[in-house]
């Protein structure tokens, strides 16, 4: 039993980062038996040896919503927040080839071992499901297993279902119960479970208000607004979409909803009636139209946004503390990630009604004619890519004659081709960034037969005050004033610059062994380590470092260093540039770089003004890279 115990206790998180290993139907063939603490666990007709009953069932929620949901998402179905960070995604367990069909045996070993103990041919060394033997109790692990299998029937069943039952508010609080509360709360007071491991938290639903309305600013929303909410989810968040669910309960989920909120039953007593905002037909974009919108989001709007849109406003030092929910302003050059969407009449509807409980006001017909708006509107979409940018299968890094540029702004970067590789925060293992905010890098790499250089953009709002020290910043100025509050005078005040806690800092990541199997994606494991190229700000440098391991990182002797490194900030983004030789005196602690040979390459950001260090990060995947 007491094997059967340890085993248990590398469930849990297994079970839901299992998935993350792995996608195909293909399975690998279960061992006879493991070792676990020491002990041997003999896997044959292992089954689960707790009851199936409610107190287990509540258990295994609340471990799974502490651990597992986002990667796996709140619906199971391998979508959640942080799913597109990672390669292979993670798994779905309501799809039909789901780990969950296998015997409670194989979910207990793909748990306990996690994605380093697959077979080679399923490429452990990129997995995100880390071994999970000794991060919970063995009861807890077979509490989220029970949880897992029950739910899953329960989910299938409920999409063969043809349910119309009349909507009420009994029946919203049961589905309340069993489908929200883990977020929201007992109370709906947005206090729930998974709470803590969110941001944005879940909506207090007790006020009566959401984000998205078709009413103005600090207004109930409509029942509409509320179903479209259930409906779309809310991109980016932890909230999912409902959809699924059969249109009366979602009514009945609105009913109840309404009635945890005295505001809804005032307004219904007061016979009030909801003044509804439309959107008008949108104005033509023109380059007139976007030039008096540049204008108008200048002087309203950069205050928070920044110049360029990536949320670096001067305002953001005053507004913002993850901690009390008060999060970035949006990330205007990422339209893919705007909570109502990126088209031109979701925009317009945002600034129209603004974003209640959040800083972003609305912007009334008192404030902004139809016609400010949409030249804002044709202003702001020029500042994202349309789409998403897609993952590209190979880096490929240019060969080119002559010296490599060193610095980011160089225009000879402008020939190489761009790579969008998403982050996600490290979450795996103690101690965990929860609320990373950085989502991905843009990467080019250049090289010319002698040295490799490589090219790298991220997004970060909040610079190290102390790169002032050698004028490599060009921050985001405050608003202009109005005329009547504009002087002539030029300001003189010396600003002290003071350094963060942490600094900020990226590395580059390769294996250091290219002839060997791939070290795995979190810093390598004994006996295979990764190469690690770090910068950061405060010491001013990048430094070659060896890792085998998380929370193994070494620096390299003095005598083994050899990069160079440029970096700018320059309205919410930094723009580094590093290289080396690509041979060098050090082959065992060095990635030799060998033309036309495929080599592993990743990413570790560090947000030092979010308290970002040591294992608290955002983490790629590797991706494969060759030099032309």
């Amino acid at each position: 039993m007491n094997r059967i115990a340890l085993i248990a206790s590398t469930i849990f998180f297994g079970a839901m980062s299992l998935q993350f290993a792995y996608a195909s139907t293909l399975r690998p063939q279960i061992p006879d038996s493991i070792v676990l603490k020491g002990q041997t666990v003999v896997l044959k007709n292992l089954r689960n040896p707790l009851p199936l009953d409610a107190g287990n069932l509540q258990a295994g929620k609340e471990v799974y919503f502490q651990n597992c949901f986002l990667c796996h998402g709140d619906l199971l179905d391998g979508n959640g927040v942080m799913a597109d960070r990672f390669f292979p995604k993670p798994a779905s367990f309501i799809h039909k080839s789901s780990p969950l069909t296998q015997t409670d045996a194989y979910i207990f070993w793909r748990i306990a071992k996690g994605g380093k103990g697959l077979p080679p041919e399923f490429k452990p060394w990129n997995s995100a499901m880390p071994a999970w033997e000794n991060q919970l109790s063995p009861q807890q692990i077979w509490q989220v297993i029970h949880f897992l299998q029950t739910k899953v029937k329960a989910r299938l069943a409920l999409e063969n279902s043809q349910t119309s039952e009349t909507p009420t508010v009994e029946k919203g609080q049961s589905l309340f119960n069993e489908h929200c509360a883990i977020c929201h709360g007992d109370e709906a007071n947005g206090q729930g479970i998974a709470a803590a491991y969110s941001s944005p938290q879940p909506r207090d639903l007790t006020k009566g208000h959401i984000k998205l309305r078709s009413t103005a600013f600090g207004k109930l929303p409509i029942d509409e607004d509320i179903m479209s909410a259930l409906d779309r989810g809310m991109n980016g968040t932890t909230m999912p979409s409902w959809k699924h669910l059969p249109k009366s309960d979602k009514e009945s989920l609105i009913l109840y909803m309404k009635s945890v909120s005295p505001k809804h039953q005032k307004f219904i007593d007061r016979k009030k009636e909801h003044e509804i905002i439309s959107v008008p037909d949108a104005n033509p974009f023109t380059l007139e139209s976007r030039a008096n919108g540049k204008e108008l989001y200048i002087k309203n709007c950069s205050g928070c946004h920044g110049i360029k849109g990536r949320s670096d406003g001067m305002s953001t030092h005053k507004i913002v503390n993850i901690e009390t929910d008060a999060i970035w302003p949006r990330n205007l050059s990422k339209s893919w990630t705007f909570r109502r969407g990126g088209a031109r009449e979701q925009i317009f509807k945002t600034i129209r009604t603004g974003l209640t409980s959040s800083a972003m006001p609305r912007f009334s017909e008192r404030v902004f004619t139809d016609e400010q708006i949409w030249d804002i509107v044709n202003y702001v979409v020029t500042l994202s890519p349309q789409t998403k940018p897609q993952i590209k299968p190979l880096l490929k890094v240019q060969r080119i004659s002559g010296e490599l540029p060193e610095e980011p702004m160089d225009p000879v970067w402008n020939q190489a081709e761009s790579y969008f590789y998403p982050l996600g925060g490290q979450i795996l293992e103690a101690e965990k960034s929860y609320f990373s905010t950085t989502d991905s890098v843009v990467v080019k790499g250049l090289h010319n037969g002698q040295e490799v250089a490589f090219y790298i953009h991220w997004d970060d709002p909040n610079y190290d005050p102390l790169l002032e020290n050698i004028k490599r910043v060009k921050e985001s100025p405050p608003p202009p004033l109005p005329p009547e509050l504009q002087t002539n005078e030029a300001e003189h005040e010396a600003k002290e610059l003071k350094g963060q806690k942490f600094p900020d800092a990226i590395a580059l990541q390769f294996p250091v062994n290219l002839n060997s199997e791939t070290p795995y994606f979190l810093n390598g494991a004994p006996k295979h380590p990764v190469n690690l190229w770090r910068w950061t700000s405060t010491p001013y440098q990048a430094v070659e470092m060896n890792a085998e391991g998380l929370g193994t990182i070494a620096e390299q002797s003095e005598n083994s260093q050899s990069l160079k490194s440029q970096v700018q900030y320059k309205y919410g983004r930094y723009y580094l540039v590093i290289k080396r030789k690509l041979i060098t005196d050090d082959k065992k602690n060095d990635v030799q770089f060998q033309p036309g040979k495929i080599t592993p390459i990743a990413f570790n950001v560090w947000n030092g003004s979010e308290g970002e260090q040591g294992t608290k990060m955002a983490i790629s995947s590797w991706f494969d890279m060759v030099l032309k």
